[in-house]
Order: structure tokens, then C-alpha cells, then sequence
């Protein structure tokens, strides 16, 4: 049986607005943790990692110029922690280019040459994100998602002048299209065609055909890839005067681009898919050592 002290506690009622004050107590110290955590990644992510993955490569490393991803994975440092990680396993240091590097609002060309030549640059590697103006290919604004101008225009000088110098360029998904359109092509949205970006834009993947006597299929050493990592909502439509194809996927999207740079010195690939997101497929990241191999050669020439 309960004494008296015992049934007077009982028969007390925690009141409502006690109740939800210590809630909401609970709510902001898990909120409050859970925002250091997230800070800690960010700092880690943006800043830390980097500067040590830099710093165990040897001084003389291809420097490959890196424009950054503008969505929220890029400003958050996973983008670049990504690439970071495999193009060091290649054996390049990246130099993170921004847009408002070479003039704001509008692009310099003449200053991103300039940039390329202060930089050391040895190569050049163009990512993913946010689909290219479809105003510089003639192509419908209505479907296209996360434009950023300033952006495009940069990377349009930065492609032309690497170019121009003979410099090894990779790009990455929005990296592909970029190219293309900065050498003379247009860009297919798959928005249009459902069953066929229901194949593209899914973790899933899908397979890719690589054209047997393409300067891809001989770097990868093979004519297939049973998997890649498609992530992509457009493609290469049309492709610049100069441009092959490469490869090819599902619906006969283009998956992979090539041109040579000035002179036919250099060496340039688009793909479409992420083999950055495969970690432990080497076949795959035999382009990446393609494009450090390749600067470390333009390096040579240069000196």
C-alpha cells in the first residue's frame, strides 16, 4: 500500500505548458548536436580534407583545374572532397576555379587565359550540376533546371582557351554537354521522353557501348561497361564540328564525346555518367589517370 506522501505525488499532474517547455528543451539540444555534427562535416569536407589530401602529393603533380559543382553537394565540399580523392589517386593536385575568378558579371576570356597561365595549369576537369542555358544551343527553357549563366560562360572560356593551349580536358555528366556546346554542339533534354530518362536518371545505372576504335574505349581497355552510374536528365544532341561520339547508351543516348585539342596535341573526353561514384571499379577510373598522365605530358611540353 501507498503512504500518504506517496498518494499526494500521484495524483499530481504535470502541467501542459511544463510539458512542452521540457520538449522543447530536448528538441534544441538534439538540434544543437545535430548541427555540430553537421558543421564538423562541412568543416572537414571543405577544408580539412583537402589541404590533406594536397599535401601528400609530391610538389611536381599535373595541376588539373577543377570548376566546381553549383548545387548543394558542391557548396557543401562533397563534390569537391569526391574528386579530390580520385583525381589524387591519379596522381594530379586540383586548383578549384571560380567563375567570378575571370570577371563578374560578365566573363573575361582574355583573363581566364591569363588565369590558366597563373595557375600552372596542366588539364582541366568539368563536373556535374545544374543543366546548361539552353539559350546558347537554342534549346527549351521550359524543361531545363538550375541554369547558372555565370557559370557556363566561365567554363565556355575556360574549354576554349584550354583548348587553344593544348591542354587534356575531362568532363563529368554537365561536363560532357558543356564541351560540347563551347565547341559548336546542342544538348538533348530527356525530360522530353520519359521511358528514356527513366533509364538515365536512376542510381541503378545502366549499360554503356563504347565505339571499339575511340580514344575512350583504347584508354578504358574495353568495349563495354556492364554498369555505369547515370545521374544525367540531357545529353549530347548534336555534336560540334569536330566531336565524336564515343560511346553510347541506353535509347541511343550519347554517353561519351572526344576531340582533339589545337593541333591535335591534346586530348579531350566527355562521358555522362559518375565513374567518380564507383570506388572500386579500376576500369573505370583508368580516365582519370588518362587525364593526369595526359597533363603531366603538356606540362612537359610547355618547359
Amino acid at each position: 500500500m501507498m503512504n500518504d506522501e506517496q498518494s499526494k505525488n500521484c495524483g499530481k499532474v504535470t502541467p501542459p505548458a511544463r510539458r512542452l517547455r521540457r520538449w522543447l528543451r530536448r528538441i534544441g539540444i538534439a538540434l544543437a548536436i545535430l548541427g555540430g555534427i553537421l558543421i564538423g562535416i562541412y568543416i572537414s569536407l571543405r577544408f580539412i580534407y583537402p589541404v590533406w589530401i594536397q599535401a601528400r602529393l609530391p610538389k611536381d603533380a599535373p595541376r588539373i583545374a577543377f570548376s566546381l559543382d553549383n548545387t548543394l553537394w558542391g557548396r557543401v565540399g562533397i563534390t569537391d572532397a569526391t574528386y579530390q580523392r580520385v583525381i589524387a589517386a591519379a596522381g594530379g593536385r586540383l586548383i578549384t576555379l571560380r567563375p567570378d575568378a575571370a570577371g563578374a558579371p560578365e566573363v573575361n576570356p582574355e583573363a581566364v587565359k591569363a588565369l590558366l597561365e597563373e595557375k600552372e595549369i596542366d588539364g582541366v576537369l568539368l563536373t556535374g550540376g545544374g543543366d546548361v542555358d539552353p539559350k546558347l544551343y537554342g534549346g527549351d527553357p521550359n524543361l531545363t533546371r538550375r541554369v547558372h549563366r555565370l557559370r557556363d560562360d566561365f567554363e565556355m572560356a575556360l574549354i576554349r582557351a584550354a583548348r587553344e593551349r593544348g591542354l587534356p580536358m575531362l568532363g563529368i555528366c554537365r561536363g560532357c554537354q558543356i564541351i560540347n556546346v563551347a565547341l559548336g554542339g546542342t544538348v538533348r533534354n530527356l525530360r522530353k521522353d520519359e521511358d528514356v530518362i527513366g533509364r538515365h536518371l536512376v542510381l541503378k545505372g545502366h549499360a554503356v557501348e563504347l565505339v571499339p576504335d575511340s580514344n575512350l574505349a583504347e584508354t578504358l581497355g574495353v568495349w563495354r561497361l556492364a554498369k555505369v552510374v547515370s545521374l544525367h536528365g540531357n545529353c549530347v544532341a548534336e555534336p560540334a564540328p569536330g566531336v565524336r561520339i564515343a560511346a553510347t547508351g541506353p535509347g541511343g543516348v550519347v554517353e561519351a564525346i572526344e576531340a582533339d585539342t589545337a593541333g591535335g596535341r591534346g586530348w579531350i573526353v566527355g562521358i555522362q555518367w559518375h565513374p567518380e561514384l564507383t570506388v572500386d571499379d579500376e576500369v573505370q577510373h583508368k580516365v582519370f589517370k588518362a587525364l593526369v598522365e595526359r597533363a603531366r605530358k603538356a606540362r612537359a611540353r610547355r618547359r
